[in-house]
C-alpha cells in the first residue's frame, strides 16, 4: 500500500513539474586546464506528462459525457425460482457470492437519483483537479498552455532563441531530437538544459566551480536510481520508486514505470586537468594530452555519474 501512494505521489509530481528526461543521447565534456571548456548533447528528450495533459484539455471541453447507471443488487422483489436455484449452487460450488452478485435488480429511481448525483460530484472534481494541474504546468512552462494546438511549436521557438541549440524537432508525445553544442569558461556554474522562464528542470549535467581552482560535475539525470529524495527533484529517485512498484506487480503503476522513458547512452568527459576523484567503473583512458573518462548509462545504472578535475588557470 505504502508503495502505491508513492507511485500515485510520483506520478501527480509528474505532471504537475515540468520534468524534462533523457532517452537516447551521447553527451560529452571537454574540460581544459586553462578553463576552457565544450559541451555537446546530441539524441533525445522527453517532457514527460505531456499526453496526459493534453488528455485532461480534451475532457475539460467534453461536454458529450453521459451518465450510465451502475447495476443494482439485493434481494429481487420476485426471482424465477430456476434462476435462483441455478445462482446457490454455482454459490455453494466455487465458495464465492456468486449468488448475490447474480440477483442484479432494477434501480429505483432514488437510487437513479443518487448515483447520478455522485457521478456528477466526481466529474466535476475531477474536472477541476485537472484544470488545476493544467495551470500549475502552464505557470512551470513559463506561460505556454500545454493543450494549446500551438504550445510545442511556442515551446521550440522559444529555446531555439538560446545560444547552443543547434536543432530540435518534436517527434510525438513530448519526445524531441535535439543538436546541443556550446564553449565558455568553466570558471562559472554550468548547468544543461536550462530553458527560459521554465522552471524545475532536473540538471542533465551541473558543472560547478570551486575557489581552489577545480571544477565539480555532476549528470543527476543519467542514473536509473539515485540517492536522493525525488520530491528533491532528482529524476533518479522517481524513478527508482517507480521501479520498485513496478518490480512488485502487474499493477497499473508497473504500467506507468514500464512506459517511462529510460537514460540509454554515454556520457564522456576529456580534460587535460588533473582527476582528483570519478566514479567510472574502469577509471581515465589516455588520448594523447588528454584524459578520458567514460560512462555508460542505462536503466540499471545506480549513481548519477560525478568527477572532481583540478584545473590550472593562467
Amino acid at each position: 500500500m505504502g508503495l502505491r501512494i508513492l507511485a500515485v505521489a510520483a506520478a501527480a509530481w509528474m505532471l504537475t513539474g515540468c520534468l524534462l528526461s533523457p532517452g537516447k543521447f551521447a553527451a560529452d565534456m571537454t574540460v581544459l586546464r586553462g578553463g576552457g571548456f565544450s559541451f555537446t548533447y546530441k539524441g533525445d528528450i522527453h517532457l514527460l506528462g505531456l499526453s496526459q495533459l493534453i488528455a485532461m484539455g480534451a475532457a475539460l471541453d467534453d461536454n458529450k459525457a453521459e451518465f450510465t447507471p451502475s447495476p443494482c443488487y439485493g434481494e429481487p422483489a420476485e426471482v424465477d425460482a430456476a434462476v435462483l436455484k441455478t445462482a446457490y449452487a454455482q454459490d455453494e460450488q466455487d465458495g464465492e457470492g456468486w449468488a448475490e452478485e447474480a440477483l442484479e435488480r432494477e434501480c429505483t429511481p432514488a437510487e437513479i437519483d443518487s448515483q447520478k448525483e455522485a457521478w456528477e460530484e466526481q466529474r466535476a472534481a475531477k474536472k477541476a483537479e485537472d484544470a488545476k494541474n493544467i495551470e500549475i504546468f502552464k505557470a512551470m512552462l513559463g506561460g505556454i498552455d500545454p493543450t494549446a494546438p500551438d504550445a510545442i511549436d511556442e515551446f521550440i521557438t522559444r529555446i531555439k532563441k538560446q545560444k547552443g541549440w543547434r536543432e530540435i524537432a518534436h517527434k510525438g508525445d513530448g519526445l524531441f531530437t535535439v543538436d546541443y553544442a556550446i564553449s565558455g569558461r568553466i570558471d562559472q556554474d554550468y548547468s544543461f538544459p536550462t530553458i527560459e522562464k521554465v522552471q524545475g528542470i532536473t540538471p542533465f549535467i551541473v558543472a560547478t566551480a570551486r575557489t581552489n581552482n577545480s571544477v565539480r560535475i555532476d549528470a543527476p539525470a543519467f542514473a536509473a536510481g539515485g540517492q536522493t529524495s525525488f520530491m528533491g527533484g532528482n529524476m533518479g529517485g522517481l524513478m527508482s520508486i517507480l521501479q520498485a512498484v513496478g518490480s512488485s506487480s502487474n499493477s497499473e503503476e508497473a504500467k506507468i514505470f514500464a512506459n517511462l522513458p529510460k537514460p540509454d547512452g554515454m556520457f564522456t568527459i576529456r580534460t587535460d586537468g588533473e582527476i582528483l576523484t570519478n566514479n567510472t567503473e574502469d577509471g581515465p583512458s589516455v588520448s594523447g594530452a588528454m584524459r578520458v573518462l567514460e560512462w555508460k548509462v542505462n536503466a540499471r545504472r545506480d549513481r548519477a555519474p560525478e568527477a572532481l578535475i583540478s584545473l590550472n588557470p593562467a
